[in-house]
This record gives C-alpha cells, sequence and structure tokens, in this order.
C-alpha cells in the first residue's frame, strides 16, 4: 500500500471522530457605561445593573458607572457534539460580572451589607442602593445546564435554566428588555412570573420544541433541596406563533415555596445578614409582535398572584440563602386579621422600535403597573401599601451599530409610582439617563 493510500486510509478512519468530536465556542458581552439618576441611593460594586433606576427611599441624586445597561455583562462558554441520526448533546455555562468594578456579580453581598432606608438615613452609613436578583454570586449564576437535542424531537435540557418568561421578554419588548431602561429588564419579578429570585430556576428540566410557525416550551422544578436558593417547587409552560413579521405569545407560570431578599433593619436583624419573604405566586403573560418594514410594534400583559407559602414551617426554618446568613422570614406577608391574602398586580406595555438606518436605531415603550386593593378595607397606617396603587414608566433608547459586534447607546427611562405603591418613598420619581456602549464576542 502506497503512501498516499494510507494517509486517505487514516482521514477515512478518522472521519468518525472529527464528527464526534465536540465543537467549544467561548462568548460574552460587555456592556457599561454612565449614568445620572434624579433620585436613587449610590451605586453597588456587585449588583448586576450597578444601580436601582427605579424610585428610591433614599433623598439625593447619584452619577456613576453602570454595567449592563442594554445587556446583562457576561462571558461563557457552549459546545455541542453530534451523536448521530440528527441528535447532538449540548452545554451551556455562563456567569454575569461587573464591568466597572471586575466582580462576579452578587446582589445578595449588596443587600446583606446595606441597612434598611430608614436607618441607613438617621445614621448616614450604607448610603447604597440595593435591589434582589436571581444573580447572587454563583460561579455560573446565569446557567449552567446540559441536554441533547434533535430537530423533529426537540430539545431537552437539565440544570440552572432561565425561566421561560425570561426567555420570551427580549423578542416581546421593543427595547429588548434593557436592563437599566425597562422595569422588565430591571425587575426579574417580571421574568421570574412574580419572584425575581426565580428569573432563573435551579434544579429545572426544560424541554423545548418546534412544530411549523409553532413553539412549545414546558419547565419543571425537581422539589428543593437543602441548602436551595429557589423556591421549592415550579411549573411553566409557553406556546409562540409566529409566521412572518407577525408574532404571539401566550405563557403560565407557577412557584410554590418562593423567596425574596431584603436589607436587615439593623437592630433584630443584624447588618450582613438577609431578611426573607415566603410566598406562592402564579402568573400569566400574552405577548404580540408585529413587524412593519423598518417598525417593529411590540404589546404586553402580565398578571401576577401572590399569596402565603404553602410550607410556611419549612420556610420559616430557612437560615442561609445565596451563602449569605438568614436573620428573619416573613412567612405570612399576605395575612390579614388573620386571614390570608391575595396580592394581584397587572402589568401591561406599548413600544415601538424604528430602524432608521441598517446602523441606527430608535425605540420608546411605555409601561403601566397597577396593584388591586388587598387591604380589605383597612384603615391601619402599617397597612396603606396594601391598597391600590401604580407604578408607571416611559423609555428611549437611541443605538448607533458601528458593526454587528459593537454598538454605543443614549437611554433614558421616567418613572413614577404614586398611591399604595409609593408608600415610604422619599421621592416617588426617578428618571435616569446613561451613555454607553457594547461590544459581543
Amino acid at each position: 500500500m502506497g503512501k498516499s493510500s494510507k494517509i486517505l486510509l487514516a482521514l477515512c478512519a478518522s472521519f468518525p471522530l472529527m464528527a464526534q468530536a465536540p465543537s467549544l465556542t467561548f462568548y460574552g458581552v460587555l456592556d457599561a457605561g454612565v449614568a445620572h439618576l434624579s433620585h436613587t441611593l449610590d451605586f453597588d460594586s456587585y449588583h448586576p445593573v450597578s444601580v436601582n433606576p427605579f424610585p428610591s427611599k433614599g433623598p439625593g441624586s447619584a452619577t456613576g458607572m453602570f454595567n449592563g445597561g442594554l445587556s446583562q455583562t457576561r462571558i461563557g462558554v457552549k459546545g455541542s457534539t453530534d451523536l448521530g441520526d440528527d441528535w447532538k448533546a449540548l452545554f451551556t455555562l455562563e456567569s454575569a460580572i461587573d464591568i466597572p468594578s471586575g466582580n462576579v456579580s452578587n446582589a445578595a453581598i449588596g443587600n446583606a451589607q446595606s441597612k434598611t432606608v430608614s436607618n441607613t438615613i438617621a445614621n448616614n452609613v450604607g448610603m447604597y442602593m440595593t435591589a434582589d436578583s436571581a444573580i447572587s454570586g454563583q460561579l455560573f449564576n446565569r446557567g449552567a445546564y446540559f441536554g441533547v437535542s434533535h430537530p423533529t424531537y426537540g430539545t431537552l435540557t437539565i440544570g440552572r435554566q432561565q425561566s421561560l418568561m425570561l426567555d420570551a421578554i427580549p423578542g416581546y419588548d421593543a427595547l429588548g428588555g434593557a436592563q437599566l431602561f425597562t422595569p422588565i429588564g430591571f425587575s426579574g419579578t417580571y421574568g421570574g412570573g412574580g419572584a425575581t429570585d426565580n428569573s432563573r430556576v435551579d434544579d429545572a428540566i426544560k424541554y423545548r420544541i418546534k412544530a411549523g410557525d409553532f413553539n412549545l416550551s414546558m419547565l419543571y422544578k425537581v422539589s428543593g433541596v437543602s441548602g436551595s436558593s429557589s423556591a421549592r417547587g415550579a411549573n411553566q409552560i409557553s406556546l409562540t406563533y409566529e409566521h412572518g413579521a407577525f408574532g404571539i405569545l401566550a405563557a403560565y407560570q407557577t412557584y410554590k415555596d418562593a423567596f425574596s431578599m431584603g436589607t436587615p433593619n439593623g437592630t433584630t436583624q443584624p447588618l450582613g445578614t438577609l431578611a426573607l419573604t415566603a410566598f406562592d405566586n402564579k402568573s400569566i403573560w400574552l405577548g404580540a409582535r408585529y413587524k412593519a418594514g423598518p417598525v417593529l410594534i411590540t404589546a404586553g400583559y402580565q398578571k401576577l398572584a401572590f399569596t402565603n407559602p404553602s410550607d410556611p414551617i419549612e420556610a420559616a426554618g430557612t437560615t442561609s440563602y445565596y451563602g449569605q446568613v438568614v436573620s428573619a422570614v416573613n412567612v405570612m406577608p399576605y395575612t390579614l386579621n388573620g386571614s390570608g391574602r391575595e396580592k394581584d398586580q397587572n402589568i401591561w406595555w406599548l413600544g415601538a422600535a424604528w430602524e432608521v438606518t441598517p446602523a441606527f436605531s430608535v425605540a420608546a415603550s411605555y409601561y403601566d403597573l397597577s396593584q388591586d386593593d388587598w387591604s380589605q378595607g383597612s384603615i391601619l397606617t402599617a397597612d396603606a401599601g396594601k391598597k391600590s396603587g401604580t407604578q408607571k414608566y416611559t423609555s428611549l433608547l437611541l443605538d448607533y451599530k458601528f458593526t454587528r459586534a459593537f454598538d454605543v447607546y443614549l437611554a433614558c427611562m421616567s418613572s413614577k409610582y404614586a398611591d399604595a405603591l409609593a408608600v415610604g418613598y422619599v421621592n416617588p420619581t426617578n428618571l435616569v439617563t446613561g451613555l454607553g456602549m457594547r461590544y459581543k464576542f
């Protein structure tokens, strides 16, 4: 056998191995800039977005460097392997990082190290923003999952994954769910179906399948395990129909024994700990989008319902959350006069994006949230926040793309809280204006 024949034979023998070799991709998004907020506490070097763009319970304004104005800053690695017969094995490991400080994003640290606003103002310490987030110091805080896929039978993955509503937000919001400049982008409450901490779901099994113009997705969370920082159960389903310029979405999510985290009061709850609220919640979401040439129109509606947790005894025994010590757990947040009540909130939005040129685009959107009165006629001052109230937001984005990988943007969002949802706020309005840039690789 000649030398050329041996080389050809070796190449042929290697083809099966080459087909099975994994395909790996290292990728990321770097997004940062400078913003001014008219009413806020100071910036936080650990929070995924660096600053809270909503009305503040503290005094003053602030200017600083934000992180992830449009897209969450992240790095990740993903890969796939051909298993034969059109089957593939795949995985994703992804982490959110903070560009201004270089930290791994960790909202839990900010919440644990900041006192409640009333105590903060009195002592003039801890004057920086805090906000709940599912991104709280995990090595792969945005996602860690793997599974199999087939073009006919769909994709099945297991691990820490985004909720179905969080998956859908960018495609059904005119600003793409911009983190610092839209309420549905900054607050994971909407992506988590009412629980920010559940916008990303641990111990999750997710299945997605496409049939023609229809996309069906389902997610099930295996019952919570000891030390878990997420709900102890979840069920989700979404169905989209997208044909040409038109798309419509319907989704439903439920969570059992979910948590939200807050700051300690500085007295019975010492600094360096977390205060938790436990609850069950469910949500529905309807969305629509239509693209007419260079113009995209989006609209959405979501209803959130909150009740007391299914297992208050187990919830009350939580002592650690995202690696932080828990000093208090409120297991009856929706109780009045000894009876459990349901708190309902409704949010709708309408927006449009216009590609003025292939490089330059403009987007604007309006968001309106209302809370039903669940005070049952209570006249107690302590129950003022349980009455009806509203939150209204208006967003504007100017974006210029130098290339597909690099763009600069100027954006702003005004917000105003009223009635029950303004209780406790020193300033029930806010305006955030930011200039940023984004690089994708």
